[in-house]
């Protein structure tokens, strides 16, 4: 009585403790709190379900520089996802439940744990965390500060406290936040984006004290149960001006631009970063959506239709340079579309998978960019229309509990097995080199031993094997429990790939439609793009790479009826196998 605040502290006997997905269940229990006056009479009530957990954020100094790992229940969690924008441009339709549910369980889907809502986007509705609450999907929360300077004086600094508070105190009780994040990219535009250079920030502040100041003391008043970091991307070193670099590999975590705004995407195995909270590639959404709302006289390379849906300046350019470093640029419109799609997901492969090898080093991965929020050409898996671009194919296969992958190190080549799940990873492990028609060459076995949440780093030192008699017509494999690895020694442009030849057959079952492919070579990249045909079509699989007399089924959910013969052939049947030296 006479007070303006109290705490109350209870012990709940033997909880059952919330996990992220892959790592145990999500038990949430419903919390009853009512405030009496002194006669009895209620005053107010709150109820709201609550997840029990430790979440911990490991930034000690290391050998390397310094760490960045989420801990979840004294358990160091390797973080898969993606970032979040907000789903629609409008948000009475961004924010409704069933949107959010459907393009969550597509994470989920796609295996993965963590969502990071960037601080250019909004703070979501109950809706979205009690979602991710229930299904494990930890969520990285920035507090609304993206890519610009803001004034801390008043009244601007008063708005910003009290919206902060409000928020924190809101969202405290979710088990799925597990980390609130000062800033997005400020800290790095300030040191290295010629800010102070161009005199943008002269005489003037910026938004320090909030990220150093006042956003962490609201955090620790109003929830301490969860770590504060400053920034994205943020080296742990407060010196802005004259210290490390705040977007350092070595030290906290880092933002990967290098391979969209660079040369290529292979300049990923030349960065060795500590947690990765952003990166991405571009490509077209699928083309129900781009049909959905381009006329079809717009559908061709340079349109003012197309230029209107990228945002990214000068990223029609960019991805066709980035294209052309790896295949002869195809006359027409479904054939660039197709490889654009392809090269995105390629270049996400490759970075993620070569994040995974290096962990524990690296603790997380979180690619630019989930989801869009209108039809346009950009760096998601999920296109504005909600339909699912090859690249959500390849992250179901990059983020599954267990990975198998070739990378170069230290000089030779390597075969890594990475292994997220609870048991330990054993068996005997085929690599062989064959040509593209499936005559072995040369075959080894190494012994797969992954102890749980572990990777093992098999190096191939065995020259006959990883040195090709005809780099042009060779690739190297492996395969594991059904998860396969591809080692191609040359750019597609120079690969002497067979022309796509194979069996099919179709068949009704139920609501779905099952068509199958049998090659007859190699077969790199196989995509069934059934949008093409019914835009409501759901496709079980994309970018498939088949060895000769290899099936593969391909599931197809659609109301409309399907002719084998659209399916068998170009757009509709796409693979990479069109785009090599002999094409």
């Amino acid at each position: 009585a006479g007070g303006d605040g109290a705490v109350h502290r209870f012990i709940i006997d033997r909880p059952s403790l919330w996990w992220p997905r892959g790592h145990g269940e999500q038990p949430l229990y419903t919390m009853h709190a009512s405030l009496h006056d002194g006669a009895g009479v209620k005053l107010d009530a709150w109820s709201g379900r609550v997840g029990l957990r430790r979440a911990e954020l490991l930034t000690r100094p290391d050998a390397i520089g310094r760490a960045f790992a989420i801990r979840i229940n004294g358990r160091p969690i390797f973080c898969k996802g993606a970032n979040w924008i907000p789903d629609d441009c409008f948000l009475d339709r961004a924010c409704d439940p069933a949107r959010y549910r459907a393009r969550i369980e597509q994470a989920v889907g796609a295996n993965m744990n963590m969502l990071r809502i960037w601080g250019g986007g909004i703070y979501e509705t109950e809706a979205f965390y009690d979602i991710c609450d229930e299904l494990g999907v930890m969520v990285w929360q920035d507090f609304p500060f993206a890519c610009a300077a803001y004034p801390e004086e008043e009244p601007f600094r008063t708005l910003i406290e009290h919206e902060a508070q409000h928020n924190v105190a809101r969202l405290a009780r979710h088990a799925s936040l597990v980390i609130w994040n000062g800033c997005n990219e400020n800290l790095w535009g300030y040191h290295a984006w010629g800010w102070k250079e161009k005199g943008l920030v002269a005489g003037r502040t910026w938004g320090p004290g909030y990220y150093f100041e006042l956003l962490p003391r609201i955090c620790a008043r109003l929830d301490p149960s969860r770590p504060y970091w400053p920034a994205s991307p943020w080296s742990g070193d407060m010196d802005v001006d004259d210290g490390l670099d705040p977007n350092a590999a070595t030290h906290g975590n880092k933002h990967v631009w290098e391979a969209w705004f660079g040369s290529d995407y292979e300049v990923y195995r030349e960065i060795q970063p500590r947690f990765c909270s952003e990166f991405g590639f571009q490509a077209p959404p699928t083309m129900a959506t781009l049909a959905s709302v381009v006329e079809p006289q717009g559908l061709r390379r340079g349109s003012p239709a197309l230029a209107q849906r990228q945002k990214s300046p000068g990223g029609d350019e960019r991805n066709d340079r980035h294209l052309e470093k790896f295949f002869a640029m195809p006359e027409g419109f479904d054939d660039w579309h197709y490889l654009l799609q392809v090269n995105q997901a390629r270049a996400l492969t490759l970075g993620v998978e070569w994040f995974r090898s290096l962990q524990p080093a690296c603790m997380g991965t979180l690619y630019w960019q989930l989801n869009d929020c209108w039809p346009v050409t950009s760096w998601s898996a999920i296109d504005g229309g909600g339909r699912l671009k090859p690249l959500w194919y390849a992250t179901r296969r990059f983020y599954a509990p267990r990975l198998l992958t070739f990378q170069p190190w230290e000089g030779g080549l390597s075969i890594v097995a990475v292994n997220d799940t609870d048991e330990p990873w054993q068996g005997n492990l085929p690599i062989m080199r064959m040509d593209f028609t499936g005559r072995p060459l040369c075959a080894t076995r190494a012994d797969l031993d992954v102890e749980p949440h572990g990777v093992q780093r098999i190096a191939l030192d065995n020259a006959s094997l990883i040195t090709p008699g005809d780099a042009a017509f060779e690739v190297l494999t492996s395969s594991a429990e059904g998860r396969h690895a591809f080692w191609f020694f040359d750019l597609d442009r120079n690969l002497a790939y067979e022309p796509p030849s194979f069996d099919s057959e179709l068949s009704r079952h139920g609501d779905s439609w099952r068509f199958t492919l049998t090659p007859h070579t190699l077969m790199r990249d196989v995509c069934l793009f059934a949008d093409r045909l019914d835009a409501d079509a759901v496709v079980s699989d994309q970018l498939v790479t088949l060895m000769p007399g290899e099936p593969h089924t391909f599931i197809v959910h659609t109301a409309a009826a399907l002719d084998e013969r659209a399916l068998s052939t170009p757009p509709v049947l796409q693979c990479v196998n069109r785009f090599g030296r002999r094409a």
